[in-house]
């Protein structure tokens, strides 16, 4: 089957990721309950396990940090003074993981795997869970709204880069009943409905991902040039372990899709993922209504 190969691959791949976020809870138990007896520790590790699977698979340019956005108020390009006169210096919550161009854009600090960033070079934001639970869900896609709207900047062509790809994304979904997947999802979008605000369709959420369960993308417009002014959203359910490649599938395309975009770079997209082409998403949610692009 055409593609089969890349399936595999990520299937794989998910799979160890699986299996290693068990690690700490087996090595350091809590005792009485499940899970890990140190939960700040636990979470440092799960996040440094997808960043260290995101810089083993991205370009050389790219780099997975955790740390802050910070947008200054001054002037950028030659001569363009706008956020100098406009705007505040502002910056983001701690992010857990920020996909940063770091090779094509300069770093305020940055230490082992921290950094605080300026907005131009930032590819993807990303809030990482162990564990996919309902009520963390407002307020993780208020923070990623929040830090997307740090990265509206302007190109070389006085146009305005694509935005990065945004993604909240569990090990494990813990939403109940678990097994009801249509209600789960309806429930999520219903979450990013309510916490939407923006005008522009880059700074809606990109993916809310459970690696073991299900995904809920953000499809991309057809044509740009005839866009509709709607964000749609669709949930596949990888509903066997055959289909636990398509969490971190989704996750890198986004990244990408943003990375290799023609206001960042011309370089064409490679061939990375691979979707089945007779596999469609297994729910519509709906639609999101805004005014523009980016």
């Amino acid at each position: 089957m055409k593609g089969e190969r890349v399936r595999q691959f990520f299937n794989s791949e998910t799979k160890t990721l699986l299996s290693l976020y068990k690690n700490i809870e087996t090595l350091i138990p809590a005792g009485k309950k499940s899970g890990s007896g140190h939960v700040a520790e636990e979470g440092r590790y799960i996040e440094s396990i997808l960043r260290s699977f995101l810089n083993k698979h991205l370009p050389n340019d790219l780099k997975a940090f955790s740390g802050f956005i910070l947008r200054p108020a001054t002037k950028t390009g030659n001569h363009d003074r706008s956020r100098r006169q406009n705007e505040l210096d502002q910056h983001s919550q701690q992010i857990d993981i920020i996909v940063y161009d770091h090779k094509n854009y300069p770093v305020f600090e940055t230490f082992e795997e921290f950094a605080i960033v300026p907005p131009e070079g930032v590819v993807g934001i990303i809030s990482v869970k162990k564990n996919l639970y309902y009520n963390q869900i407002h307020h993780e896609l208020e923070s990623l709204m929040n830090a997307a709207e740090l990265c509206q900047v302007k190109t070389n062509k006085n146009g305005i880069m694509r935005g990065p790809s945004t993604c909240l994304i569990g090990f494990s979904n813990q939403i109940k009943p678990k097994k009801n997947f249509k209600e789960i999802v309806k429930h999520i979008f219903k979450k990013i409905e309510s916490t939407h605000r923006s005008k522009y369709f880059d700074q809606c959420i990109g993916q809310i991902i459970s690696l073991d369960s299900f995904t809920i993308f953000k499809k991309r417009p057809n044509s740009e040039r005839n866009f509709n002014k709607k964000a749609k959203y669709v949930a596949f359910k990888h509903a066997t372990e055959d289909e636990f490649h398509f969490g971190l599938q989704f996750l890198l395309t986004g990244i990408l899709a943003a990375y290799y975009h023609i206001t960042r770079k011309p370089e064409l997209r490679p061939g990375f993922t691979s979707f089945p082409t007779n596999r469609s998403h297994d729910i519509e949610l709906g639609n999101i209504d805004v005014n523009k692009l980016r």
